[in-house]
């Protein structure tokens, strides 16, 4: 049976764990052929083994600052080298910091809008050229819900994330505007059960406690896996969603529908 990603290209940042490790996996296992970075390279070198382990020479690796231009820059020369083109580009490096308004220091700011706003900025505008040339391509930037809703715990991260929201508008209507057959779309999850929820597991005495925290705010009763993230992936990457652009795609179990109060 033929994937849904079945001759297509996929880049995949922070692919060395977490979600990025899922899309890369679920991405191969659909028909595509994948690059994966992360700035930790051993720990993105795994993940390409664990494709190739099943679906040999699917999927090649490097090390990626996606904060640096130049390297971005040689990773797309990187997929041109390896593949010849490229249909998919998933933007979901980046990094968490709690902190509201006051206790939030202006370094942690600048290290957050760096690493998950100007690295999706860099991504989008350097892989645009290659894209536009590829027969219909499809870009997906790694939101949140805290993107479309307020936290006072997460300023600085609820802010990044609405600048994804909000570039990935501004992306798909350009790509619209000049016929590039580019769709732009961001991906809006809550709490998935992945190496970020770490900190606040700690915190909150455990990770069976957090998992019970985290879930009781959801409507349906649970927090994400993240194949329930990565199905929505897929989805905007394939053909599937042809009609789908500039939108949030919003993976939440229902939280960001508002309060539910208690039966």
């Amino acid at each position: 049976m033929v994937g849904r990603l079945h001759g297509k290209i996929a880049l995949v940042t922070g692919a060395g764990s977490g979600l990025g490790r899922a899309s890369a996996i679920h991405m191969a296992e659909e028909g595509a052929k994948v690059l994966a970075t992360d700035i930790n390279h051993d720990s993105v070198l795994k993940t390409s083994q664990m494709i190739n382990s099943e679906f040999k020479g699917t999927c090649f690796s490097r090390e990626h600052d996606v904060t640096n231009e130049e390297d971005w820059c040689e990773v797309l020369k990187d997929v041109t080298a390896k593949f010849g083109s490229l249909n998919i580009l998933v933007n979901n490096a980046g990094i968490s910091i709690g902190g509201d308004i006051e206790s939030t220091n202006f370094a942690d700011w600048k290290k957050l809008q760096q690493i998950d706003v100007d690295s999706v900025f860099l991504g989008c505008k350097l892989a645009i050229p290659l894209l536009k040339n590829s027969g219909g391509s499809s870009i997906i930037n790694i939101s949140s819900t805290v993107g479309i809703m307020g936290n006072p715990l997460t300023l600085g991260y609820g802010a990044a994330k609405a600048a994804v929201c909000s570039m990935s508008k501004s992306i798909a209507l350009h790509c619209a505007r000049h016929k590039y057959n580019i769709r732009c779309n961001s991906v809006h999850p809550t709490f998935i059960d992945t190496p970020l929820l770490d900190r606040f597991s700690e915190s909150a005495g455990g990770k069976a406690e957090a998992l019970q925290t985290l879930s009781g705010l959801i409507p349906l009763g649970r927090i994400l896996e993240p194949k329930d993230v990565t199905h929505g992936i897929i989805y905007l990457a394939s053909d599937e969603s042809s009609m789908m652009t500039g939108s949030e795609f919003v993976i939440d179990g229902g939280l960001t529908c508002g309060y539910m109060p208690p039966i």
